[in-house]
């Protein structure tokens, strides 16, 4: 169990990549959202479920393994940032709107802009998600806003 727990804290390992660990579990993230993205709304919103649950059981054993309030290795949490960042949105077959995603979730997870700096004092695996998914719900705003003016 406690093998699987890593595997799906560190993104099946890609957060073990070299430099830039949440880059490169949000790279992951886009590529399966890419291919494998649902049209359904409700087999979107079970994902996104899913992996909230994965990522804060899986965040929360590896911080506690490696006595770490966040390890850089856990990126479960980005991917579900990418995953609400495209939530009730088709991105599958648009690379330039996938593309798009990235970039923003990205910056907004880096920056941090408020509130997302209070979820991070929740305790263990939640204050590791609760941020990203924010920054998710940020960027999939900020995507509809783009997307509304860019179509009106």
């Amino acid at each position: 169990m406690k093998k699987f727990l890593e595997f799906i804290a560190t993104g099946f390992y890609s957060g073990k990549l070299p430099k830039m660990p949440g880059t490169w579990g949000s790279i992951l993230a886009a590529i399966l959202i890419y291919y494998f993205w649902p049209e359904s709304v409700k087999l979107q919103l079970l994902i996104v479920v899913v992996t909230f649950f994965l990522s804060v059981v899986s965040s929360d054993f590896v911080a506690r393994e490696f006595r770490s309030k966040d390890p850089d290795c856990v990126v479960i949490d980005e991917i579900l940032g990418m995953e609400i960042s495209l939530l009730g949105l088709s991105a599958q077959g648009d690379i330039r709107f996938v593309f798009l995603s990235l970039i923003l979730f990205r910056i907004i997870d880096i920056m941090k802009p408020p509130p997302i700096p209070q979820f991070e004092r929740f305790p263990g695996g939640w204050g590791i998600t609760v941020d990203d998914a924010v920054a998710g719900v940020m960027t999939n705003i900020i995507l509809r806003l783009i997307g509304g003016l860019l179509y009106v």
